[in-house]
């Protein structure tokens, strides 16, 4: 009995797989849109900054087309936060992203992408014109993903992706504090892409 249980697991995600790759609208031009929640951990990297990852919920979308078959492209925007107490880290993310699939009809792919971060932090209870911290950069993002298609036009999955940016001037009511600040923010989630 057990060879045939094998049997009909190894059928069952055979079939996915050939789903995406027999996909009529994974062709070139075609749009796709994406929503995701992950688990993840900010740091900020200077001389000032506490060197703890904070962690937090993550949410993003993102929407875009087929380049080719194998190669998604589009924009995305997201945002983490994290409350200690009294006190709330954000940072919001924004940028262009390509997704790669390294072989045809493979549910795996590669995540790269350029873009921007931003991180505020401060006082929940702060008043309106209070700045608190501010740091603006540039974003590079690094990942893997898994696609698990869902019928042909639906996607589940799961991805770890990798944000850092550096260069940028972390400021306390608008006073730089420190120069040369790098910021990571690393990702563990799920999504559902429409394609």
């Amino acid at each position: 009995m057990r060879p045939v249980r094998l049997i009909l697991l190894a059928g069952t995600l055979a079939l996915p797989t050939s789903a995406l790759a027999q996909s009529p609208r994974a062709q070139s031009g075609g749009m796709w849109w994406s929503v995701s929640a992950a688990a993840a951990g900010a740091r900020l990297a200077c001389d000032v900054c506490d060197p703890t990852r904070d962690a937090g919920p993550a949410i993003e979308a993102a929407v875009g087309t087929y380049a080719t078959p194998a190669v998604r492209v589009g924009v995305d925007g997201g945002a983490w936060t994290f409350r200690d107490e009294g006190f709330r880290e954000t940072v919001y993310t924004a940028g262009v992203t390509a997704e790669i699939h390294p072989r045809p009809g493979s549910s795996l792919y590669l995540i790269g992408g350029l873009g921007w971060t931003g991180y505020r932090a401060g006082d929940i209870d702060a008043e309106p014109d209070e700045e608190g911290f501010h740091y603006n950069a540039p974003r590079l993002r690094l990942g893997i993903g898994w696609d698990l298609p869902l019928g042909s036009s639906w996607s589940v999955g799961n991805r770890v992706t990798l944000d850092a940016s550096s260069l940028g001037t972390l400021t306390d009511e608008g006073t730089p504090i420190a120069n040369a600040v790098g910021l990571s923010l690393v990702r563990f989630g799920i999504y559902l892409r429409h394609r």
